[in-house]
């Protein structure tokens, strides 16, 4: 599974439809892979923190005073990987990071307090563990999902010379830095991420309505995230981010009522 709607908004039915089959759920974000491999040996009660490494997007270099001018051609320009425009800006706001957040809670019963955020460029270490023994664990691979796809669907006998030529590990860099939040607000939405039970299903819908209005150019790059904060204080926010995500129908209902 590598559709991160499915799980923010969705878990609850995947998890109960996994359980009802007797199948295991293999995430193939490269961030979850990480996390699974790094901690299927442990005891929840053993890991100190979880990082989820952040490439920093097409803007990460970039001077703040020129951030306020950024278009949807500038924000969906990855420097690594190659996706979709909404995935792209996603990225480039990070708030791919605060939905993949989520989703380690729900994939990993790891507690949101435990999870942080960290900037990587090299887009080479997906995931770092660290334990209360003062370990730490990382995953490093390429940035090539034929990596993470091909060992979730034949595990040891996967090859991946087929698919990529690997560079040398000898000369990479392997840097670590603290996320700007004035470039990055919306790493300000993690602290208040369970305050709600269906906030991530609305702060989901939300951002894909203001992502698609910046792509056609109606809203300003920066108007995302502050219009995602706006959203949360509206009067009826807090009726429909009480309700439980049970079923599809309840889902679609707290879906429609942020879209509208």
């Amino acid at each position: 599974l590598a559709n991160k709607e499915a799980v923010i908004c969705g878990w609850n039915i995947l998890k109960k439809k996994a359980a009802n089959k007797k199948v295991e759920l293999i995430p193939i974000d490269s961030e979850h892979f990480s996390i699974l491999n790094l901690i299927k040996d442990s005891k929840l009660e053993e890991i100190e923190k979880v990082y989820l490494t952040a490439s920093g997007g097409p803007f990460l270099n970039y001077p703040l005073s020129k951030m306020k001018k950024i278009t949807p051609k500038h924000a969906i320009s990855h420097p690594k990987w190659k996706m979709g425009k909404k995935i792209s800006v996603d990225s480039s706001t990070l708030m791919n990071k605060i939905f993949e957040v989520i989703e380690a809670n729900k994939l990993f019963n790891i507690n949101f307090d435990k999870i942080e955020i960290i900037i990587h460029p090299q887009s080479l270490v997906h995931a770092i563990v660290k334990y209360k023994n003062g370990l730490y664990k990382f995953l490093y691979f390429q940035p090539d999902m034929a990596i993470p796809i091909g060992i979730a669907l034949k595990g040891k006998k996967f090859s991946y010379k087929k698919y990529l030529v690997e560079k040398d590990i000898i000369h990479s860099k392997l840097d670590m830095i603290k996320v700007d939040e004035k470039k990055f607000p919306s790493i300000k939405l993690k602290p208040i991420l369970n305050k709600y039970i269906s906030l991530p299903i609305i702060l989901n819908a939300a951002n894909e309505i203001f992502v698609d209005q910046f792509l056609k150019k109606n809203i300003s790059f920066f108007s995302i995230i502050n219009y995602l904060f706006k959203l949360l204080k509206d009067q009826n926010l807090r009726k429909y981010a009480i309700k439980k995500p049970s079923n599809l129908k309840s889902i679609l209902t707290i879906d429609k009522w942020t879209r509208e």
